[in-house]
């Protein structure tokens, strides 16, 4: 989305699509986590969602990285699926329960939202993030 904004002034995101945006630094440290737990016996066997708590739209997450971006995220216009055709239908719905990780005596992952923010705190997005703000005030 960062280095989209660099080249458009408005782009459009379905926002009909519901999940759990997941950092994945967030969960490679829940896996580990899960992994002494299971080693240590305290981990049941199971299926476990790695999935942020919360949830939003493909929308509402771009809009919300524009917003920590120092971005207008009314640049963000909602569509719906159908602008978008895919070869494999996408759920609408695509929310995960965390059960077993508590089960399991862990946490469950941190809210998107979160570790949307501490991402944007990485180097990975550091200069993407400028190169937005930069072309967003020659616009």
């Amino acid at each position: 989305m960062l280095e989209l904004a660099t080249r458009r002034e408005t782009l459009d995101v379905v926002a009909d699509q519901h999940g759990q945006p997941t950092w994945s630094r967030a969960l490679a440290r829940q896996l580990a986590a899960l992994g002494r737990a299971a080693l240590a016996g305290r981990a049941p066997a199971g299926i476990y969602h790695g999935t942020a708590a919360g949830r939003t739209t493909w929308c509402g997450l771009a809009r919300e990285t524009f917003r920590l971006s120092g971005l207008d995220p009314e640049r963000i216009r909602p569509v719906g699926s159908d602008k978008f055709p895919r070869p494999a239908a996408r759920p609408a719905f695509g929310v995960l329960g965390h059960g077993n990780w508590l089960r399991a005596g862990l946490e469950p992952l941190s809210p998107w939202d979160d570790q949307l923010t501490a991402a944007l705190k990485g180097p990975e997005f550091a200069a993407p993030a400028a190169a937005a703000r930069v072309s967003a005030r020659r616009t």
